[in-house]
């Protein structure tokens, strides 16, 4: 019994490494795992602030089933995954042809990369509210394209249905998302062996060619490793389409709050952000199968 106690004493450098860790494991758990489980019980219970003799009677799965039965969740489901796609499919495609262009040799190629960075500096809520003045019926592009000739009148681009205004704030994700999604690209660019890039070079192989044979294949987890932080950013997407839609519409996120904060029902918010966690963990789970545990630890994310 003896040996058993001295052997489960921690050791001084073990007893340093706990506290050192310390803070941020009491952080996690004041930020993270308590709202997450408060979240998940409220799931689980009525929560209806214009019900209060009702408030945290088990529910069981109801608040699941009336979100997903709701009039709005079917729609809505259909153009959060039509907003994940477009906005990943076209940060990632922008983004690999940028972080090319970035990792060239040029004069002032410092300060492009600099200038680049500054959309994603600014809170997505600003770039929201920037992207939809711009496109006012008295913003900019109007301006700009009835003063060229390119239009003959403004256009009403806000006025447009439900998928164009998408299509319209695809715009603004892309423009506040791509600096992240191009450096990332280019510091993975940066890690291929310049003696192999050389080699190809003097063998005659032209830039298409070392593209498709050295350096895609050498990015190639890092570009799914992009895509998949790009899904999760624009599925659960709210401040930015929330400024740009003026607060009036948006992808699931925008329902969880207004099940909350403006229909009053925690419940049925706290239902509806766990569906939304579910999607996500999936998309977390698929970066660990791209990309093993051991390698992002390493960050070894070139082959």
């Amino acid at each position: 019994m003896v040996s058993v106690r001295e052997g489960s004493k921690l050791k001084p450098k073990e007893r340093t490494a706990l506290l050192m860790v310390l803070p941020a494991l009491i952080y996690v758990v004041i930020f993270t795992v308590y709202p997450y489980s408060q979240a998940i019980y409220l799931a689980f219970v009525e929560y209806k602030f214009t019900e209060p003799k009702n408030i945290g009677k088990f529910a069981g799965l109801r608040n699941f089933a009336d979100v997903v039965t709701s009039t709005y969740f079917s729609d809505t489901l259909y153009e959060t995954f039509f907003f994940t796609f477009m906005c990943t499919a076209t940060v990632v495609a922008v983004g690999i042809g940028v972080s090319v262009l970035l990792n060239q040799k040029f004069r002032g190629v410092g300060l492009v990369r600099f200038t680049v960075l500054i959309p994603w500096a600014l809170p997505p809520a600003a770039a929201g509210l920037i992207w939809r003045y711009m496109l006012y019926g008295s913003g900019w592009i109007n301006k700009f394209g009835v003063m060229l000739g390119i239009l003959k009148e403004p256009i009403v681009f806000l006025g447009a249905g439900k998928i164009n205004q998408l299509l319209y704030a695809l715009v603004a994700q892309t423009w506040q998302q791509l600096p992240f999604a191009a450096i990332l690209l280019m510091a993975a660019q940066q890690l291929i062996p310049s003696d192999l890039l050389d080699a190809a070079v003097v063998d005659g192989a032209s830039w298409l060619q070392r593209s498709r044979h050295i350096v895609l294949p050498y990015i190639r987890n890092v570009i799914a490793l992009v895509a998949v932080w790009e899904a999760i950013v624009a599925f659960t997407s709210y401040d930015i389409l929330y400024t740009f839609s003026g607060g009036v519409w948006g992808i699931l996120s925008y329902y969880a709050f207004a099940e909350g904060f403006n229909w009053m029902n925690m419940g049925h918010a706290a239902a509806l952000s766990v569906i939304i966690a579910v999607f996500v963990l999936i998309m977390i789970g698929i970066i660990f199968v791209i990309i093993p545990p051991k390698k992002i630890y390493e960050y070894s994310f070139v082959e």
